[in-house]
């Protein structure tokens, strides 16, 4: 438009100068105003396409600074809006997602993530000890591939319905499988909380009060008899024939007297079973003072002990004389088996320790035991035995557990092993 107008004045310049000169003044007015027009659409864009550029590289610190111009100024103000909005959760997404990954390893209870494809993509560390697999085993596969029991169980839970699973060391596990929104896909998870402490508690809530009704009675009752008997044990017969007749019978009166008060103080045992007054102690050797002890039986049987501790010292914090009742329950127990056992070639009892995973072991050679008989074991007054009173397992899961030390008794391909992860 301008060259055209240009073009045609020029002709007439000395003719016309007037006209010539108008044109010229009429062609700057029009390019000033064409530039302010470009310029009033093209910084809009320019602002635009910044704003664009911040966005792809996720630069949320960087705000557009005001503009004289109305439009741009309208569109900074907007897109500052939206960018402290963004940031603002961005960084609430970030705190929370912190605050969760902190949560779910310091949680008690241990929690597996699954993937979308059911496959296990987090497993914390409360959930490694509850299973006692490493985790490169676990992240990455499915439940059902690990050739686990505890697996198997999860691999079939239904979603939302919790479900208590019973272990080998009377280890109960109250189970629930739910799911979360992530990204927009549903993801599963289960929760797994180990009630083994807090049964044993209820446990023993319920049955000290009868135990202890129990004792009182039987205990006053049997004081008063066998003050009667000692009375009747001063009168003489006139039938001299009888006498010794008369003072056997009440012997045996007595003694099934004192049996009774013997089979009630057991149970009592395990009502009074003080707390744990922990300290530094080297549990090889307390292991080997036992060792000392049971050593003339163990060669009476003819049972050979292995002692497979090749660290210097076990450092714990826990109660000696706790610990020492515990571990002379655990040799009575594993002698017993052995003694009973059908086969007698090959009578054996090994202790191992293991320093990388902290485990100690006591394994017999005695009979298997049977998977029913693993979930009973620890139970109160239970006991695999014709003339068992179920009351030594009982307090050896009760002081474990008052050193918060894991443990496992069951049976591998042979014999019977006693399993402790020491803390």
């Amino acid at each position: 438009m301008v060259a055209s107008l240009l073009g045609i004045t020029f002709p007439i310049r000395e003719t016309y100068p007037y006209s010539f000169l108008l044109a010229e003044v009429v062609s700057v007015i029009v390019v000033i105003w064409q530039w302010r027009l470009w310029h009033f659409f093209h910084r809009p864009l320019k602002e635009l396409n910044n704003a664009l550029k911040l966005l792809q590289h996720s630069d949320f610190q960087s705000r557009l600074l005001p503009s004289p111009h109305p439009v741009v100024n309208r569109l900074t103000v907007i897109y500052n809006k939206i960018i402290e909005r963004l940031q603002k959760e961005r960084i609430q997404q970030q705190e929370q997602g912190y605050f969760l990954e902190h949560l779910i390893k310091a949680s008690p209870n241990g929690i597996i993530i699954l993937d979308y494809d059911q496959q296990m993509l987090q497993v914390n560390p409360a959930a490694l000890q509850m299973v006692e697999l490493p985790l490169e085993k676990l992240v990455g596969q499915s439940l059902g591939a690990i050739e686990n029991d505890f697996f198997q169980r999860l691999s079939h839970m239904p979603k939302d319905k919790e479900v208590e699973i019973l272990r080998s060391g009377g280890r109960r596990y109250r189970c629930q499988k739910s799911s979360f929104i992530f990204r927009g896909f549903p993801q599963q998870f289960i929760l797994i909380q180990d009630s083994s402490f807090l049964d044993a508690q209820k446990e023993k809530q319920a049955y000290s009060k009868v135990i202890r009704m129990m004792s009182h009675e039987v205990n006053n009752t049997v004081g008063a008899v066998n003050s009667y008997l000692d009375t009747l044990k001063e009168f003489v017969l006139k039938d001299t024939e009888m006498q010794e007749d008369y003072q056997e019978a009440l012997e045996v009166v007595q003694g099934r007297n004192q049996s009774m008060a013997t089979f009630m103080a057991n149970f009592a045992q395990v009502v009074k079973l003080p707390e744990a007054t922990l300290e530094t102690i080297d549990l090889k050797e307390l292991l080997k003072e036992l060792v000392t002890i049971y050593q003339p039986k163990l060669d009476s049987l003819g049972i050979v002990l292995s002692f497979n501790i090749p660290s210097d010292q076990i450092l714990v914090q826990g109660d000696h004389l706790l610990l020492e009742q515990m571990f002379m329950n655990i040799f009575k127990n594993a002698m017993e088996a052995i003694e009973q056992s059908a086969v007698q070639e090959q009578r054996a009892l090994k202790v191992i320790w293991n320093p990388q995973s902290r485990k100690l072991s006591i394994w017999n050679s005695g009979k298997r035991i049977s998977k029913e008989e693993e979930q009973q074991l620890f139970t109160p007054f239970y006991s695999s035995k014709p003339t068992g009173q179920g009351i030594g397992l009982t307090l050896c899961r009760d002081i474990l557990l008052k050193h918060q030390w894991d443990f496992r008794l069951y049976s591998p391909e042979e014999g019977a092993v006693f399993e402790i992860l020491l803390k």
